[in-house]
């Protein structure tokens, strides 16, 4: 759970966005709810398919703000629940991540 917090916080993540900064096109820009570049805020607050899993961010941050989120000691606590819950920021097996052109 360490590496996967680490990560969102970094950037360094499984995600669209660090594919595509490390020129890696073939793991995938597309979230899987069809956004076309998948981000580390897309993850946190606006993917539809982890919202069911959102109750801990919005009992900490309403508004869900990534800074709080990220950046305080009660929005990290809210975070490894969300991650936990969702299991989001795991290696993507391959089969839902396609290339995108963005």
């Amino acid at each position: 759970m360490f590496a996967r917090l680490l990560q969102c916080r970094t950037g360094h993540a499984f995600t669209g966005e660090y594919y595509r900064a490390i020129n890696k096109p073939e793991r995938g820009y597309a979230c899987t709810c069809g956004v076309p570049l998948q981000t580390r805020d897309h993850l946190l607050v606006g993917c539809p398919d982890l919202e069911q899993h959102r109750a801990p961010l919005y009992a900490f941050a309403p508004q869900l703000v990534v800074a709080d989120l990220l950046g305080t000691k009660e929005g990290l606590q809210a975070t490894v629940k969300f991650l936990k819950a969702s299991g989001a920021f795991l290696k993507p097996t391959g089969e839902e991540a396609a290339p995108v052109d963005v």
